[in-house]
């Protein structure tokens, strides 16, 4: 039987962080904007983003597994990243990353 989702509400978590909660055994989202200096250091290990993610509160639970499922770098040096992290009932992280031109 298809389980049908309500309509989604945004709420913003801090100046570059949205955040909407899908229900209870359903996934999170969060849309993080980060400078490239901020993402070069969350990208340095998968260990130190969870860690990054869990001091900042931006899920309901902490994170067990985290993963990085796509980044895309531009070809110039800088710009800012937009990031969206989907949070999975099983505490698992993903994160498919872009930079801006």
């Amino acid at each position: 039987m298809a389980r049908f989702v309500s309509p989604t509400k945004w709420r913003k978590m801090a100046a570059a962080v949205w955040k909407t909660d899908l229900g209870e055994d359903l996934p999170e989202v969060a849309i993080l904007r980060m400078s490239d200096e901020e993402f070069r250091k969350f990208r340095s290990s998968a260990r130190y983003a969870k860690a990054y993610i869990d001091k900042h509160h931006y899920l309901k639970r902490r994170l067990i597994k985290f993963r990085f499922v796509s980044v895309t770098w531009q070809r110039k040096p800088g710009g800012h990243w937009t990031l969206l992290l989907v949070h999975t009932p099983l505490s698992t992280g993903t994160v498919i990353a872009w930079q801006e031109p």
